[in-house]
């Protein structure tokens, strides 16, 4: 386990830095102005439907379903692979003309409060990108199948082959100012990325065919599928919902929220990725063959040092929203008025990250274990908050809204996943320390001098964060004892 979590940080820590400078490098050329809304609109457009094939309630489906069968029958594993790749390849296929042929209405549907020529350009944008379609679900699919296999290359490997493809279009869109090729970076990735991953697979033999393709046995896989992921089928239709109304506020609050929606969660999300991402999807595997008791002791061993990240990084942001989105982005086309809305959109996230990172790998835990009508109930939970708080608050609170109806978000689904896993005494007995320690990062950064220059000041701000964090790890022996458990195991009876 702890191979392939090292091979997912560091394939996703790599595509990190891609996306760094992919978003530096938007800021710059197009701001948070016309172009750039207008490829958000259409990429939003785009993934809605297709999420609906490649959210990871499918894949908590299919990960811990193949892994059963084939520690049965590795010809019933791969009838359920094939059966669901000919399943999807038509429905996506179907998928990919229906963008092209209500891209206009959809637009107008998603963005009601863009003017008529950035949704007219969204438009065109929508329809390059549903090419793109099918190549998006295929490798996904082809990603789960590695997945249910201890392959986590390709998973590690997507994002950055797609950043690379958009900080192409985005160089040849302000090259040939023709905004586009936008959308031709994000297509062409993916159809580079499947083709790199079928090639991939099939080498390694994932690819077989079943010696005895009937029905019978197709059925009946299908049918086991189909029992796993019935309790699951709505949550892809509340998450893409949830992200069509987060949109649609964003249009409403002006064009600038519509692209620092994006600018933000790029932050916000580098955590979940780094750190969320890696443990869950490898536990997904892992957790699916041990016991509810054999798990939860796992999951109160990993708990505190997911929250001793993530805390400290959330409880950064609140106090630094403005100097990093300032320090990344201000520059070029990105003004000030940019910073103001991507800050304040990214303070509002920043109140729940901590929540959200540790909720993740415990929603993860529960689809391991086959529990997803619990997954089901805290997910519409969570999601229900979130538009809430987006459609209540926005008249009054303007950006910082959105951010806002993140952090609902996280807390309720760590709320809810605690309480169906019952961790909620193991958290607390080790996690109420840190929020003692968040608490006095915050009044201490309360009484502390702001530098005028933002580069000094995000430079204070590091140090004096890194400073305040290692005084509690060395001063504190409950918060060593874990950090040592973590970075060298076998020094644990030292500490």
């Amino acid at each position: 386990m702890r191979k392939s979590v090292i091979q997912l940080f560091g394939g996703n820590l790599f595509s990190k830095f891609l996306g760094l400078g992919r978003e530096v490098l938007t800021a710059a050329l197009f701001g948070t102005g016309q172009a750039i809304g207008s490829y958000r609109v259409a990429q939003v457009g785009t993934l809605v439907p297709v999420n609906f094939f490649t959210s990871d309630s499918l894949n908590s489906a299919f990960v811990p379903q193949y892994k059963l069968l084939k520690a049965v029958s590795q010809e019933s594993a791969q009838t359920l692979f094939w059966s669901l790749a000919i399943l999807f390849g038509s429905l996506s296929a179907l998928l990919s003309v229906g963008l092209w042929l209500l891209a206009e209405p959809w637009v107008g549907l998603l963005a009601p409060g863009l003017d008529a020529g950035t949704s007219g350009l969204a438009t065109d944008m929508l329809r390059i990108m549903s090419f793109g379609v099918p190549f998006y679900i295929i490798s996904a699919l082809l990603i789960f199948l590695g997945m249910a296999n201890d392959d986590f290359v390709p998973m590690a490997a997507r994002p950055s082959i797609q950043n690379i493809g958009l900080i192409a279009g985005a160089i040849l869109a302000f090259s040939l100012k023709n905004a586009v090729f936008l959308a031709w970076g994000f297509t062409s990735s993916y159809v580079a990325f499947s083709a790199w991953v079928v090639v991939r697979e099939w080498r390694s033999g994932l690819l077989c065919w079943p010696e005895k393709w009937v029905w019978p046995r197709v059925k009946e896989v299908l049918s086991s599928f189909w029992r796993t992921l019935l309790p699951l089928l709505f949550l892809p239709v509340m998450l893409q919902g949830n992200i069509a109304v987060e949109r649609s506020v964003a249009s409403l609050l002006g064009l600038a929220a519509v692209s620092s929606i994006d600018y933000a969660k790029f932050v916000s999300e580098t955590l979940i990725l780094l750190v969320s991402v890696p443990l869950a999807f490898v536990g997904l595997g892992s957790w699916s063959e041990l016991s509810h008791d054999e798990m939860n002791e796992q999951l109160s061993k990993l708990s505190f040092p997911v929250l001793l990240i993530s805390i400290p990084v959330s409880s950064f942001l609140i106090v630094n929203s403005y100097t990093v989105v300032e320090a990344a982005y201000s520059r070029g086309a990105f003004d000030m008025a940019s910073v103001n809305v991507t800050a304040n959109i990214l303070l509002g996230i920043a109140i729940g990250l901590w929540a959200q990172v540790l909720g993740y790998v415990l929603i993860k835990a529960l689809n391991a274990q086959r529990r997803n009508g619990a997954v089901l109930r805290i997910m519409a939970v969570a999601l229900l908050a979130n538009a809430a708080c987006n459609l209540v608050l926005y008249p009054h609170l303007g950006a910082i809204t959105l951010g806002l109806g993140n952090a609902a978000y996280g807390l309720v689904l760590l709320g809810g996943t605690l309480t169906a896993l019952g961790l909620w005494r193991d958290v607390l007995e080790r996690g109420w320390i840190l929020a003692v320690a968040a608490i006095g990062y915050l009044l201490l950064n309360y009484v502390l001098p702001r530098p005028e220059s933002v580069w000094r000041e995000l430079s204070m701000a590091i140090a004096v964060a890194m400073i305040y964090w290692t005084l509690w790890v060395v001063l504190v022996p409950h918060i060593r004892k874990a950090v040592v458990d973590v970075v060298a195991p076998k020094l644990r009876k030292t500490a």
